[in-house]
């Protein structure tokens, strides 16, 4: 009994450390991966499971023209139409806003083919 016990605790343990770590990474992407001037454009990335027409919907609605999906349909490329649109397109779903290029970059690496 008291293996068990210990064999659950254990396994706890390291659910607990891999959802904090997920968390963590999470969190510094949003801080470090913020843009520094939005009003240029921004990358906005939405869970895996987003439809595209989705994506489209949530970038637009949260005040931005749509530019073009960055490689994978819940990656859209947009230009806000303020300084606040990285909090609104937050609100609306959004998991991260970051410069287009760090998406750019980041697909190349994988050896997708996108301009910034």
């Amino acid at each position: 009994m008291d293996r068990s016990v210990s064999l659950r605790r254990h396994w706890i343990d390291i659910a607990a450390l891999a959802i904090l770590s997920v968390v963590t990474l999470g969190m510094t992407a949003r801080v470090a991966l913020t843009p520094r001037a939005p009003e240029l454009g921004v990358a906005l990335i939405f869970a895996p499971w987003t439809p595209p027409e989705q994506t489209l919907a949530r970038t637009v609605e949260a005040g931005a023209r749509f530019v073009r999906f960055g490689g994978p349909g819940f990656v859209a490329v947009a230009i806000p139409d303020d300084r606040d649109y990285p909090a609104r397109a937050r609100a609306a779903g959004a998991w991260l806003v970051v410069d287009p290029k760090i998406v750019a970059a980041c697909l190349s690496a994988f050896g997708a083919a996108v301009e910034p």
